[in-house]
């Protein structure tokens, strides 16, 4: 539970040193695939958009392999696959902001994503990756909406593509998690009579972090 206090302290400083010290002429391209694909999305986490535009990530995956907050439930991983795509969009944002997304993705503290840097047509951008992927998740229909909308708007993307992700499987049943992974990493080092109440912990810790994700003392600060 320390480090779910320590990360939302941190989400929290970075609100405002992006409120006070916004830091405008530093900027940094950011690969979206996922709920940051909605603007809606954006504008509640207030990141600024300078430019945004369709970008096809290569050599990448799109799995929901990123280990949610309910039971099979999952978020987009752009996993690595040699020959494979990712369809998104990039965003020039602030470095802040950059900096205040790290949060909203759990690379602090929790370290459920890695922020993955590339090259491509002359500037570098940075996307995120998880961490430890789990096989046969499922998003919700809300997120699943979130990129399905999103494609229907990029030429780009092939019907082929839009109508694999309109297949996937969405979750129905949210039920609470019944392994760890997070906040108890390896489970097997302890004694198989507290593995209960360790995955007891875990869901604990997981729910608190979902209370609080979208909700913030200082985040109004920030005028994007």
């Amino acid at each position: 539970m320390l480090r779910v206090i320590l990360w939302k302290i941190g989400c929290e400083l970075a609100h405002v040193k992006r409120a006070l010290w916004p830091q405008f002429e530093r900027k940094v391209y950011y690969f979206a695939f996922g709920a940051n694909l909605c603007r809606e999305v954006l504008e509640q986490r207030r990141i600024k958009v300078f430019e945004a535009f369709d970008f096809m990530l290569e050599d990448a995956c799109l799995r929901f392999s990123q280990p949610g907050f309910y039971r099979d439930h999952g978020y987009a991983s752009a996993d690595a696959a040699e020959g494979d795509v990712v369809y998104g969009r990039m965003y020039l944002i602030l470095e802040r902001d950059a900096q205040r997304m790290d949060y909203f993705e759990g690379v602090p503290f929790f370290k459920v994503h890695e922020k993955v840097k590339r090259q491509a047509d002359g500037f570098e951008f940075f996307y995120y990756r998880a961490t430890r992927t789990v096989e046969r998740l499922k998003p919700t229909r809300e997120y699943l909406d979130y990129l399905i909308d999103a494609y229907q708007q990029m030429p780009a993307v092939p019907a082929d593509y839009l109508a694999a992700t309109r297949a996937i499987q969405v979750l129905e049943n949210f039920g609470p998690l019944n392994e760890t992974g997070v906040f108890i990493t390896e489970i097997n080092r302890w004694p198989v009579a507290l593995h209960p109440l360790l995955v007891l912990y875990e869901r604990i810790c997981s729910k608190t972090v979902e209370l609080v994700w979208h909700r913030s003392l200082l985040q109004w600060m920030i005028r994007t």
